[in-house]
């Protein structure tokens, strides 16, 4: 019942690999960003492959790169689902400049706004 996972896992593990990627300055193609996921998650290129092709993955594959997007797998009405991981923190400056996976609230929000447009004006 690996239905509903695939799908997010693909889509959240080639975003942020992408996105990972288009930070470097690096192209960020289907067989780049299995490299990078690969490399940081420990799990073989050909198995991120799978991943990233939406294809059958173990659960330990699905739990690695799933906990290398922020994500954990869960249990919905029996069926497995990824959620946000909010015990899980990006390393800093990666993806979410003050790390974690969930929302902020309105007011912390506005303030990385207003800092960002500051720092941008200061260039």
């Amino acid at each position: 019942m690996t239905d509903f996972i695939r799908p997010v896992l693909r889509l959240f593990t080639y975003a942020r690999a992408h996105h990972r990627l288009r930070q470097a300055g690096k192209p960020a193609g289907f067989a780049s960003a299995a490299k990078l996921v690969s490399r940081e998650t420990g799990v073989a290129v050909d198995d991120v492959n799978t991943v990233l092709d939406c294809g059958f993955s173990t659960v330990e594959t699905q739990e690695r790169v799933a906990a290398w997007c922020g994500l954990k797998r869960a249990t919905k009405h029996g069926t497995p689902v990824l959620i946000a991981d909010p015990a899980h923190d990006f390393e800093p400056g990666s993806v979410c400049p003050d790390g974690g996976a969930v929302p902020v609230s309105p007011e912390e929000a506005k303030r990385r706004v207003e800092t960002r447009l500051a720092q941008r004006g200061a260039m």
